[in-house]
C-alpha cells in the first residue's frame, strides 16, 4: 500500500472564466461519508491489452511517414499518443485528429495540460479521446492507466474496434473542402484528471481527487434562413461525468460550452438546462431554426444554477452536490446542450470546466480545465 505525504495548503476559491463560482462552505464530513469513493492510482504492473498501441512521439523509432502513422497490415485498434507527460502542441496533433484544436488560457489565465490523445474507430466512426491534467508533469503512468480504462470500456461496449484501421486520419487542414451535408456528426471525448495539491504519495506524485469525462457530440441539423441570412444550424450535446476517487466527494462542477467569442458569423440560439433546484430531472430543449429537440437527465438531489447568456453567446452551469449523499460519492452524469448558427467557413466550439472535490476540512482537490477550442468543416 502506497504511503501518503501530507502537504498543508489553503483552500482555493474556484474562479471560472471571469466569474467566481457559487461560494461553498468547507463543512466537515464524518469518516463514513468521506471514505467512500474508490481508491485509484497508477499501477505499473497492470498489463495493457494487445489492442492498445502506445505511440511515444519522443521515440524516433516510431513508424512515421510524412507525419502520418503507417499502420498498413497491422491490427492496431486503440492508438495512445503522448510525449512522456509533456504538453502536446496543436501542430503535433494535426495528423491524428479531425478538424483543429486549440488549448487556450481562460480569462483568469488558467490553462490545462493536454498530455495525450487516443484514437480508435468504433461502430464505423472515428473517435478521439483527449487527455488533460490540471498539473504540470503529470505522471505518464497515471495517464496511460486512465487511457487504458477508457479504451477498455469502449472496447467492451462495442465488442471490438475496427480491425482494418490503416491510417489514423486523411484530413488535411489546407485542403479545400466542400460544405458538409446535413446530419454530419463529430464526436470528441475529453478527459481531465483533477489532482489534489495537498497530498503526495511517497514517490512524489500528487494524489488524484477526481475525474471529469466529457463526450461531446456536434450535429449539423441543416441549413436555414434566419434574420434574412442563410446559416447552418448545429446542436451540441455534452455528456459530462464526474467521478471522485481516493475518498473524495464531488462538491461542485462548473461547465461552459460556447461559440467562439467575437466571431460575428456564429450565434447562440438556445441552451439548457436552466436553473433547477427542485424535481427529479433536469430538462434541456434546443430551439430555433429547426424543430426543437429535448432530453432530460436525472437531478438526484444535485442543484444547477444557469449563468449563461444568449446575448454574449455562451451556456454556463454550476452543479452543486450535497456532501455525504450517494450522488456526491459516486459518478454523476450532466448533459447540457447548446444550439448555434454559423454563416461561413468552419464551425467552432469552446469548452471549459472546473471541478471541486472535497474530502474534509484539510484536503480538497481543485482543478480548472482552461479553454479548449474545436473547429470542424462546415460551409
Amino acid at each position: 500500500m502506497k504511503k501518503i505525504l501530507l502537504i498543508p495548503t489553503l483552500l482555493v476559491t474556484l474562479v471560472f472564466n471571469g466569474a467566481t463560482t457559487t461560494t461553498v462552505s468547507a463543512e466537515p464530513v464524518n469518516d463514513e461519508q468521506s471514505y467512500s469513493s474508490p481508491s485509484w492510482s497508477s499501477d505499473d504492473s497492470v498489463q495493457t491489452p494487445t489492442w492498445f498501441k502506445e505511440i511515444n512521439l519522443n521515440n524516433s523509432n516510431n513508424s512515421f511517414k510524412d507525419n502520418t502513422l503507417n499502420n498498413e497490415g497491422s491490427s492496431i485498434q486503440y492508438n495512445f499518443v503522448h510525449k512522456e507527460g509533456n504538453q502536446l502542441s496543436e501542430k503535433e496533433l494535426l495528423p491524428f485528429i479531425t478538424g483543429e484544436i486549440e488549448v487556450l488560457e481562460d480569462e483568469n489565465n488558467h490553462k490545462s495540460h493536454l498530455v495525450a490523445i487516443g484514437t480508435s474507430i468504433s461502430n464505423g466512426q472515428t473517435q478521439t479521446d483527449f487527455y488533460f491534467s490540471n498539473i504540470k508533469d503529470a505522471p505518464i503512468s497515471d495517464i496511460k492507466e486512465y487511457a487504458t480504462e477508457v479504451a477498455q470500456k469502449n472496447y467492451n461496449a462495442n465488442e471490438n474496434f475496427k480491425q482494418d484501421y490503416t491510417s489514423i486520419n486523411s484530413y488535411s487542414n489546407n485542403a479545400i473542402v466542400a460544405a458538409v451535408p446535413s446530419g454530419t456528426n463529430y464526436i470528441d471525448t475529453f478527459h481531465w484528471i483533477i489532482y489534489s495539491d495537498q497530498k503526495k504519495l511517497t514517490n512524489g506524485n500528487f494524489v488524484g481527487a477526481g475525474f471529469i469525462d466529457s463526450t461531446v457530440s456536434y450535429t449539423k441539423q441543416g441549413t436555414a434562413k434566419i434574420n434574412s441570412k442563410n446559416v447552418s444550424v448545429w446542436d451540441m450535446k455534452a455528456s459530462t461525468q464526474t467521478r471522485p476517487v481516493n475518498s473524495y466527494q464531488t462538491r461542485q462542477i462548473a461547465s461552459r460550452h460556447t461559440i467562439e467569442p467575437y466571431v460575428p458569423d456564429q450565434k447562440l440560439l438556445s441552451y439548457g438546462p436552466t436553473t433547477t433546484k427542485t424535481g427529479s430531472n433536469f430538462s434541456v430543449s434546443l430551439t430555433g431554426g429547426f424543430p426543437s429537440i429535448s432530453w432530460n437527465f436525472s437531478r438526484d438531489s444535485v442543484d444547477v444554477t444557469d449563468t449563461g447568456s444568449l446575448s454574449t453567446g455562451y451556456g454556463k452551469w454550476t452543479f452543486d452536490f450535497p456532501l455525504g449523499k450517494t450522488v456526491a460519492k459516486g459518478s454523476f452524469l450532466m448533459e447540457p446542450g447548446i444550439r448555434i448558427t454559423n454563416e461561413t467557413g468552419m464551425v467552432k466550439f469552446q469548452h471549459s470546466h472546473s471541478g471541486y472535490y472535497y474530502k474534509n476540512l484539510s484536503y480538497q482537490g481543485n482543478g480548472v480545465s482552461g479553454l479548449v477550442s474545436r473547429s470542424f468543416n462546415d460551409l
